[in-house]
């Protein structure tokens, strides 16, 4: 039997999702947290498992954790879903909003999961390119919108690899539009600080989705959340797979908002070092950084990107290489690290191309 003809033809052209790992001793390339978890904190999970049901399902709305982000947001907790990492969530979008009559639209460059989901979903898509200093283009956005009786807009906040927050003017004149749903993909919210959330209740066709991944150093529970209006929980709610987020990652979630304060002193030494990287960076002739809002410096190399890559990794540090034609050419991401890491990668990028710390 030919097990190819019972397959969807649209999704032969689509590739696994695939990150290449090399042997490495810095990791630099996936904007996680740098920082592992309190010891005190450890200590509460470790008591909290011990009163887990592993033989019993998790919550299957997880309320308590709800509850919990709702109080730490100022938002009604009937406005919010949890999801394995805001990923999940995302692709739930995706999937109420498919339908012939919905243009889904994005950036690009910008996160690729939004491509792959439109694909997995079937869903027609645009995707609209930024200019050269990698910010939207208002008249460009408005005339494609203007060709739609229905659209769906996914902007990250800020945005990802490129690191910058698009001008809330324009994301006003998208917001307005009585035939536009915008979604903002908010995963970086804690280390750029900005937030369309206290707009949500005068706009109905605005999601908000956020991680515990990035500042919350969860990358490894995978727990996220969204925050929009009833109509669209519900629709969310009718698909949402039973018992999705699983009671270990409800638990240390709750803990994580509990302890909140515990992470601040992480955000600021990301956002210190961030900024000591950049000003590193900008004296390295050959190095454009770019200006960024999140835990992250998407870089243009006026060498060969892959050569950089390389040169870096023979130093022990991973980070991810970008490069393909078009506004990305030769652009490389480095995610903020510890001081520790920050001076491997520094030295990395300036000892092999004659550079001095």
């Amino acid at each position: 039997m030919e097990l190819r003809q019972f397959f969807r033809s649209d999704l032969a052209k689509l590739s696994p999702y695939h990150i290449d790992q090399p042997d490495h001793c810095v990791k630099l390339d996936a904007n996680e947290s740098p920082f592992d978890l309190p010891t005190e904190i450890y200590a509460e999970i470790s008591k909290e498992i011990s009163s887990l049901k592993f033989h019993r399902y998790p919550d299957p709305s997880a309320g308590r954790l709800r509850t919990a982000i709702s109080k730490m947001i100022g938002v009604d907790r009937d406005l919010i879903v949890v999801g394995n990492g805001s990923d999940e969530l995302i692709g739930y979008i995706f999937q109420i909003f498919a339908k012939p009559d919905v243009q889904a639209s994005f950036p690009s460059p910008t996160f690729s999961m939004y491509q792959i989901f439109a694909q997995i979903f079937g869903m027609s898509f645009t995707e609209i390119p930024l200019g050269s200093n990698f910010e939207l283009i208002d008249e460009t956005w408005q005339s494609h919108l203007n060709r739609y009786a229905k659209n769906l807009v996914f902007l990250a906040y800020p945005n990802n690899p490129t690191g910058n927050l698009f001008p809330e003017d324009i994301l006003h004149k998208i917001l307005v539009r009585s035939d536009t749903v915008l979604i903002l993909d908010e995963a970086y919210y804690e280390f750029s600080g900005k937030s369309l959330l206290s707009r949500l209740h005068h706009h109905p066709n605005l999601i908000i989705t956020r991680t515990f991944s990035k500042a919350y150093g969860l990358a490894g529970l995978r727990c996220g959340y969204m925050v929009a209006h009833p109509d669209v929980i519900s629709e969310i709610n009718k698909i949402r797979m039973p018992y999705n987020l699983n009671s270990f990652s409800q638990t240390v979630a709750m803990l994580m908002i509990k302890h909140r304060e515990n992470i601040r002193p992480y955000i600021k030494l990301i956002l210190e070092e961030r900024r000591r990287i950049y000003d590193m960076l900008v004296t390295v002739d050959w190095c454009e950084p770019m200006p960024t809002d999140s835990n992250f410096i998407l870089f243009r190399a006026q060498k060969p990107a892959d050569l950089v890559f390389q040169k870096v990794l023979s130093h022990g540090v991973l980070i991810r290489n970008l490069n393909c034609p078009g506004l990305l050419e030769n652009c490389l991401r480095v995610t903020i690290g510890t001081t520790e890491e920050n001076n491997r990668f520094l030295s990395a990028i300036t000892a092999d191309f004659g550079e001095k710390v």
